[in-house]
């Protein structure tokens, strides 16, 4: 039993000497249970054993079944998380199982060198399934992540248990690795229009008031495209638009929209200019803020801050949370929170092979 401990505990560490001294305490401490109780070196470190032992990578040898299980069992809602919408992207994705745990992600490959990473139309994917929530087994899932990856760029869900820790590059079996906290803003849309009213800033009272002035009119029905053409007509310039970004995040809209999981709101002005415009995604008690384009006729009248607040109007005690997915750009974040939003972070987990 030592020996077959040993290996295992070896084979997570890289550490002979490190893996056999635990093999034996474990051992050790299991023989000084007496009349059936069970020490409490032993509970922890059997749980810690078992965490590491059971998670293994997958590459799609899961049911679609099993994964909506996973899903229906996870403490939140997002619709990355659901297999139709990662399939939608067209990207090569497994994931990390264990017991009543999957961790999703993508990889590909680039000449000798092998890469974990998150699509293009997601903001943080996984883990799914009732353990999702704990610590240790995100933790240990990391460590099960297959070694001949050079580069591994992760978002993440984070654990309902998970402390603060720092954000400085560690080297753990000779790769460098980090887990590190982004900020995203969540507004509790649980109750009534007028308990979300109550939480708007002045500032946002005041431009919502100077849009009134202006001729808006509220369109529900245009298209994914429509969307993303003015995207990058009016934002294509100020911010790069990367390779891939386009068609990826089209096909998660139409993909939502043909699920019945989302919808697209537009403003326009006077002579059917566009204005401002959003893609909501829906999923469980979550609705997210999953794509938006403005003018810049649109930033001037405030038509992003009327459209937000029209979709409260209907949103309002429908869904329990309205996610704005981000965001680290202060002026961003500023007005995020003028709608009384919280930052409720999410989880980045980088790892880099040294050799």
């Amino acid at each position: 039993m030592v020996d077959s401990l040993g290996r295992v505990f070896t084979a997570l560490w890289g550490q002979p000497r490190f893996g056999y001294a635990l093999a034996l305490l474990w051992t050790w401490r299991r023989s000084l249970s007496r009349n059936g109780q069970v020490s409490g070196m032993e509970r922890r470190t059997t749980r810690f054993f078992n965490a590491w032992s059971m998670m293994k990578w997958l590459a799609g040898t899961w049911t679609s079944e099993e994964w909506a299980q996973w899903v229906r069992e996870s403490p939140w809602d997002f619709p990355y998380d659901r297999e139709g919408y990662a399939d939608a992207l067209g990207k090569t994705w497994g994931a990390i199982v264990g017991a009543d745990f999957a961790w999703p992600m993508a990889y590909r490959r680039k000449g000798p060198f092998w890469t974990a990473y998150i699509p293009f139309g997601m903001q943080q994917w996984g883990p799914v399934g009732a353990e999702a929530k704990h610590t240790e087994r995100l933790l240990s899932a990391a460590r099960a992540i297959p070694g001949k990856w050079t580069k591994v760029d992760l978002c993440v869900h984070k654990p309902l248990d998970w402390t603060a820790r720092s954000s400085q590059w560690s080297i753990r079996r000779g790769r460098l690795e980090r887990w590190s906290e982004r900020p995203n803003f969540v507004l509790d849309i649980s109750d009534s229009y007028q308990q979300i009213h109550a939480g708007f800033h002045k500032q946002l009272l005041r431009n919502l008031e100077k849009a009134k002035q202006h001729t808006m009119t509220l369109f529900e029905h245009d298209t994914p495209e429509t969307l993303f053409l003015a995207f990058k007509r009016y934002q294509g310039e100020r911010y790069r638009i990367p390779e891939g970004f386009g068609t990826a995040i089209r096909q998660a809209m139409y993909h939502l929209l043909h699920q019945g999981q989302g919808a697209v709101w537009s403003v326009y002005g006077e002579g059917n200019r566009f204005l401002a415009g959003a893609f909501f995604a829906f999923a469980g008690n979550r609705a997210v803020l999953l794509f938006s384009a403005i003018s810049d006729e649109g930033r001037s009248t405030h038509a992003m801050s009327y459209l937000l607040n029209e979709f409260f109007v209907f949103a309002a005690g429908r869904w329990t949370y309205f996610d704005f997915e981000g965001s680290s750009a202060p002026g961003l974040a500023r007005f995020y929170g003028s709608f009384g939003a919280e930052n409720q972070p999410y989880l980045r987990y980088q790892r880099w092979a040294l050799l």
